[in-house]
């Protein structure tokens, strides 16, 4: 069970999902291991279709990970979790912070995501995009329908982004000032000029790319704060240098939060790990929640390391 995490007490709401969690022997000995209090979650409706959706996922999960990436920058410091109204956004790791800013409206949420996990794994060494030739096949890559409703999703997304710019300081040096993320703005279909990535952009953020699982991205996308932590341990795992890490709530609320005290924050970021742990299971027992602090205690990557994991690992923000 991961620590720092209570058992809960099953009532009848919750007990309607057993039959379907536990359909073979990998996925009992899952329940079992984390001693069923991994299924702490609150349960509103939406809570049982998030741990159904993963649990689905780990029972497809055979033989080697496919190994996919998301941009470093982004597994440190998010992208802001639900629509707001600010115009300036910023984000701190304590050695790299990010100010998104804009004259419209911030892009957030699950499309956004999709939308920069999109064109980490589809981005030429070159740096360009190699987008789909129809706005179908994009909704499609996207993990997204074709109806009216996700296309004015997607739209509404891709426009924020293309307004956005970005500055970006590591050690307290600028290495990004007001950049836009794009270096032109529209993606309308037919057309042969589809937006490429600006210059620092392109050779700042998405040429360091941290390895993630297919499977495990798949099963947590649609829950922005879940991804974003699993995103996040998957860049920890292979840039801990220490035996024991100790990184403080508050620091971890300035990288995550959303509108949000800070005890808040705390047990959304519990529930939120919960989910991470049924798709990342090397963490458990090595992310520990205590009253001040999260302890992380080394852990396995969540891909095995070899050449594909450098994909375009350069010298940049990371």
């Amino acid at each position: 069970m991961l620590e720092g995490c209570n058992r809960p007490n099953w009532t009848r709401t919750q007990t309607w999902l057993l039959p379907k969690l536990i359909n073979n022997n990998r996925l009992q000995t899952l329940i079992m291991r984390y001693d069923v209090g991994v299924i702490n979650l609150g349960w509103s409706g939406n809570n049982s279709k998030k741990l159904e959706r993963i649990v689905k996922l780990l029972n497809a999960q055979n033989g080697e990970p496919e190994i996919v990436y998301y941009p470093s920058l982004f597994c440190q410091l998010s992208l802001p979790m639900a629509s707001t109204e600010q115009k300036l956004f910023f984000r701190d790791s304590g050695k790299i912070s990010m100010q998104l800013s804009t004259t419209s409206h911030l892009p957030y949420g699950t499309i956004a995501r999709r939308i920069l996990f999109y064109i980490a794994n589809h981005i030429s060494r070159s740096g360009i995009i190699n987008f789909p030739k129809s706005q179908a096949s994009l909704l499609k890559a996207l993990g997204l329908g074709t109806s009216g409703a996700d296309v004015k999703r997607l739209k509404v997304q891709l426009q924020a982004l293309f307004e956005m710019t970005l500055t970006v300081s590591r050690d307290q040096q600028t290495v990004i000032s007001a950049a836009p993320l794009f270096e032109r703005s529209g993606l309308r279909y037919p057309t042969t000029a589809l937006p490429q990535l600006s210059e620092p952009v392109k050779h700042q953020i998405f040429h360091s790319l941290t390895p993630l699982n297919k499977s495990a991205v798949d099963a947590l996308i649609q829950t922005p704060f879940a991804f974003d932590l699993y995103t996040w341990l998957a860049w920890r795992a292979v840039s801990l240098k220490k035996q024991v890490t100790r990184v403080s709530w508050l620091q971890l609320h300035r990288q995550f939060a959303s509108n949000q005290n800070l005890a808040a924050f705390k047990q959304h970021f519990k529930r939120q790990l919960v989910l991470v742990a049924l798709a990342y299971p090397a963490i458990n027992g090595k992310v520990i929640c205590e009253s001040d602090v999260l302890v992380l205690k080394r852990y396995q990557p969540h891909v095995p390391p070899g050449p594909a994991a450098t994909k375009l690992s350069t010298a940049s923000v990371e």
